[in-house]
């Protein structure tokens, strides 16, 4: 369903608005090395994008540091926005995954 002033109507809450959910998934194992996403949270939140474990929503993160990154906003915002959001939170944790200890 489709509603003017609220986007796409979905069974999940969080997806109302434009109903896109891009994601990716990513290993940051220096980010995690201290087992937890933290760091990488860190990092995404101020972005506006979430950090999950790769298996979906409480999750734990994989094994080699591999996460999930998607943009939390879904709603208000243009898909395009969404895109360019997580395209500038992949570059910056990267970044900071090369910055970061080597996992040993």
């Amino acid at each position: 369903a489709h509603s003017p002033g609220y986007g796409y109507v979905t069974s999940c809450p969080t997806n109302l608005g434009t109903g896109m959910r891009a994601s990716l998934h990513l290993q940051l194992p220096n980010l995690t090395a201290d087992g937890t996403e933290a760091k990488a949270k860190a990092v995404c939140k101020p972005l506006g994008l979430s950090v999950r474990g790769a298996g979906g929503e409480h999750t734990p993160i994989g094994a080699d540091g591999t996460v999930d990154i998607s943009p939390s906003a879904r709603l208000m915002i243009e898909e395009a926005d969404i895109i360019v959001a997580l395209y500038e939170g992949i570059k910056l944790l990267l970044a900071e995954e090369k910055k970061a200890p080597k996992r040993k």
